[in-house]
């Protein structure tokens, strides 16, 4: 009994000691509440972030991305801050653009929704003064193929709001590449879950004929 309680009371100083390193903002763990899966991840971290990149108004920000397989892309997760002045509010929606690749080099649009669907989290750490946020943008489920080479470019109505980003990378600001890597996180469902989901409604529907 007493190992029991040994044994317990050491899981739960280490889960305490986990969940402590993420509210530092060394990482930010997606929603815990769905069943959505990291499909890509450029794994954000402050202590790397050295500026960032406009996605308003004439300012064009995209970065590559692929994916290991076919998969519904539901949500995109990235980190901003306002810069050189925050506005009063922050003005929503984000439209959610998907580029083809052309030649190394973003293309013609894959897909581009507009979602009013956002979350935005202040994440403690101020850039040079400025609030960091975190934003979490879920869409319309969108079929993304894998093995192939996307841009991933956000846009909003906000104001003076620049993407997060850190050194070594394959980023397009104002259609000029840039040795950076932007923060940002794709969540969605592989096809292979929604091939097992399946496969186990038919295994269920099949004992109970």
């Amino acid at each position: 009994m007493t190992r029991t309680i040994t044994f317990l009371l050491c899981a739960v100083a280490f889960s305490a000691a986990l969940g402590f390193t993420g509210a530092i903002g060394v990482s930010s763990p997606s929603r815990a509440d769905d069943d959505l899966e990291v499909l890509w991840d450029q794994y954000y971290d402050f202590g790397f972030m050295n500026g960032g990149f406009g996605i308003y108004g004439e300012y064009y920000t995209q970065d590559d991305f692929t994916l290991e397989t076919d998969a519904e892309l539901e949500a995109v997760e990235c980190w901003a801050y306002y810069y050189p002045e925050e506005p009063d509010y922050h003005p929503q929606p984000f439209n959610v653009t998907v580029r083809e690749d052309h030649y190394g080099m973003p293309g013609g649009y894959y897909f581009t929704p507009r979602t009013f669907d956002v979350e935005e989290t202040y994440t403690g750490f101020d850039y040079h003064g400025h609030p960091l946020y975190h934003y979490r943008l879920n869409i319309e489920p969108r079929d993304v193929d894998g093995g192939m080479t996307f841009w991933l470019e956000i846009r909003t109505d906000a104001e003076n709001c620049n993407w997060g980003c850190k050194t070594t990378g394959n980023l397009y600001y104002q259609w000029n590449q840039w040795n950076k890597a932007a923060f940002f996180r794709l969540l969605g469902t592989p096809d292979d879950t929604r091939v097992e989901a399946a496969s186990w409604g038919e295994i269920k529907a099949a004992y109970s004929e």
